[in-house]
């Protein structure tokens, strides 16, 4: 679902630019951060010993950066981790990249040992469409993330925690990113969506938090 388009190397000051523009162009510029989303493919039978490594050692890449939740998808994909990270732009981001590359401690006690468990790799640049709301500790339940094309419904009984627009990775798409207080709840709540006039198409997923996310 998700390109795997994304820059891995340090960008250069003009595509800097080009994603300072298009934030712009938006007209709802009310953060200048980006956002990451990755979807890591986990092997089956590998799925417990990723999670244990997860829980151990993933201090050693929130040392770097901040992580605004990371996800094992329920439901709209099997053995996916789904995670968002924040940065406070590309350069930003690439810094954090290289220091990661030099730091053997990750590399020897996490990133070294999931890489072969990984089956497929995924990311995508996004930019806020608004205010997001996802710095929150006081939750505590089950998140959608849906990622479409065209107009979507109205949903105000939902809590939205966050509306992006992909700027890198599949184009003319945007990504919502919605808090349940159960599966039940959910589901429940998106019986009552009334579509019409809907002409979005895309994915979504039930996301379950993990033990380390700061999204409960």
């Amino acid at each position: 679902m998700f390109s795997r388009r994304i820059i891995r190397s340090a960008p250069s000051s003009k595509l800097n630019g080009f994603i300072k523009k298009n934030i712009h162009q938006s007209s709802v510029r009310h953060s200048s951060k980006v956002y990451e989303l990755r979807v890591y493919q986990v092997k089956p039978e590998s799925v417990k010993l990723f999670m244990v490594l997860s829980k151990e050692w993933l201090h050693l890449r929130t040392q770097h950066s901040v992580l605004i939740g990371y996800w094992t998808s329920e439901i709209g994909g099997i053995n996916d981790m789904v995670h968002i990270w924040e940065y406070d732009s590309l350069d930003h981001r690439a810094k954090v990249r290289q220091a990661l590359a030099s730091d053997a401690s990750w590399i020897a006690n996490y990133f070294g040992k999931i890489l072969p468990m990984m089956t497929r790799q995924e990311n995508s640049l996004l930019v806020p469409n608004g205010e997001v709301n996802l710095n929150q500790q006081d939750l505590k339940g089950v998140y959608e993330l849906e990622v479409f094309n065209g107009k979507t419904v109205d949903r105000p009984d939902d809590k939205l925690l966050g509306s992006f627009t992909g700027l890198i990775g599949p184009l003319n798409t945007a990504c919502n990113l919605w808090f349940h207080k159960s599966v039940d709840d959910m589901v429940n709540s998106l019986k009552k969506v009334n579509t019409k006039g809907s002409t979005a198409t895309g994915h979504s997923r039930l996301l379950i938090p993990t033990p380390w996310s700061p999204l409960k």
